[in-house]
């Protein structure tokens, strides 16, 4: 449990792993949770803790020491690293020394006697403002950037370029697109756009776009974000990922998120 806060914090890979089997069972998390849901949930829970503290600067301390509204989810800098950088840009009026200690010797005292407690049910709309804030990289009570639901569909539509957490969300995450017989994802060739496969963050998604476009597939494939970059990367022609493409050419492109192929052979490298 300790370790959550470690290297890029509730970012980092493998968090199931760090938590561990009793933690993830007493916080109701299956062990074979999608990444992101594991986020969402680790982060319902220790927003529960961190209402019973009244002191204002806890907040900041405690989701910079997690890395959340911090810096890049990427950024492997370490709590101590992170909470100089909050003080020396003055966003809490305490030193490093205290900020450390109200986090090592105040709250993580406080998540553990939570442990011994009963763990209240988590709800879709728990989930949903965890997915927001995981999405937007915000803390929690932050003013978010735009007031809708949605998770990484939402995400997309508030992008004017591909941004980390976006792209983590997508990763870790469950997508759905037409396949062929195999199960694997079906290119669709864009004329000098190039080859794409087209892929839905939402089988609601998928469903429209298959009525709207008229569209017969062999098969209907559901596959995580990296399954998708990977399947991109290894095909003989450059291939991107269209997410949540419009069926109408032209239109819905803020509810789209492109990923060209050299976006997609970054993605592989780090896959």
């Amino acid at each position: 449990m300790l370790g959550i806060h470690k290297r890029n914090g509730i970012w980092q890979d493998g968090l199931a792993t760090v938590m561990g089997p009793e933690l993830l069972e007493r916080w109701g998390i299956a062990e074979d949770a999608e990444a992101s849901r594991v986020r969402e949930i680790v982060l319902v829970r220790l927003n529960r803790v961190l209402d019973h503290f009244r002191k204002p600067e806890m907040p900041v301390i405690v989701w910079t020491a997690y890395n959340l509204g911090a810096g890049s989810p990427g950024e492997e800098s370490g709590v101590v690293r992170r909470l100089e950088r909050l003080v020396g840009q003055g966003e809490v009026e305490r030193s490093v020394r205290t900020c450390t200690r109200r986090f090592n010797d105040v709250f993580l005292p406080a998540v553990v006697k939570s442990l011994s407690g009963g763990q209240s049910a988590i709800t879709d709309g728990d989930l949903a403002r965890a997915s927001r804030w995981l999405a937007a990289n915000i803390r929690p009570g932050a003013p978010e950037p735009a007031a809708a639901a949605g998770g990484l569909s939402t995400a997309i539509k508030r992008l004017r370029a591909p941004m980390e957490p976006v792209l983590k969300m997508f990763l870790d995450g469950t997508v759905h697109g037409p396949a062929d017989g195999d199960g694997v994802p079906l290119a669709a060739k864009l004329g000098a756009q190039g080859e794409w496969l087209c892929v839905f963050t939402g089988e609601g998604l998928l469903a429209a776009y298959r009525e709207s476009a008229g569209a017969g597939w062999p098969r209907i494939g559901r596959w995580t974000g990296r399954d998708v970059v990977r399947t991109a990367a290894g095909r003989i022609f450059p291939t991107g990922i269209l997410i949540d493409p419009s069926p109408v050419m032209g239109a819905g492109a803020d509810a789209t998120l492109p990923l060209p192929p050299e976006e997609i052979a970054r993605l592989a490298r780090e896959c």
